[in-house]
């Protein structure tokens, strides 16, 4: 079993999934945010085994919930709610500003940005996990 990262966004959203042993985060894919993207979604639950869903959750500086985490929240109940499978809301605040997006946009590579701030954010989820355990 492994556990998914999204990064929902109006375009796109990014797919990060952990390995096996649920300590990395590794960038999956990107789906369009369209009329398929249950189909699409549902098809990675299905092949990968997915057993919790983290969401980054764009809160505000002062860390509220602003109109895009309005907009997160809208679509995780219209879209994933109902499968019946936990969902974690993970703060991604500078998640897409973090080295990788200079790097990606100075190579041309901006079209993987979602997945790498999917893996950003699943990967935050892990590390405060495992500091939570350690302590």
């Amino acid at each position: 079993m492994k556990i998914m990262g999204m990064d929902i966004g109006e375009k796109r959203i990014g797919i990060a999934l952990t390995d096996s042993d649920k300590e990395l985060s590794i960038p999956h894919s990107i789906i369009k945010n369209d009329r398929y993207f249950q189909k699409k979604f549902n098809q990675i639950l299905d092949d990968e085994a997915i057993e919790k869903i983290i969401i980054g959750m764009p809160y505000t500086l002062k860390k509220e919930i602003g109109e895009q985490g309005k907009k997160v929240i809208d679509f995780v109940k219209d879209k994933i709610l109902g499968i019946g499978m936990e969902v974690v809301y993970q703060d991604e605040r500078f998640t897409s500003k973090f080295p990788v997006d200079g790097y990606l946009k100075k190579n041309k590579l901006r079209k993987y940005i979602d997945k790498y701030s999917a893996a950003l954010i699943l990967q935050s989820y892990l590390d405060r996990k495992k500091r939570v355990n350690d302590e």
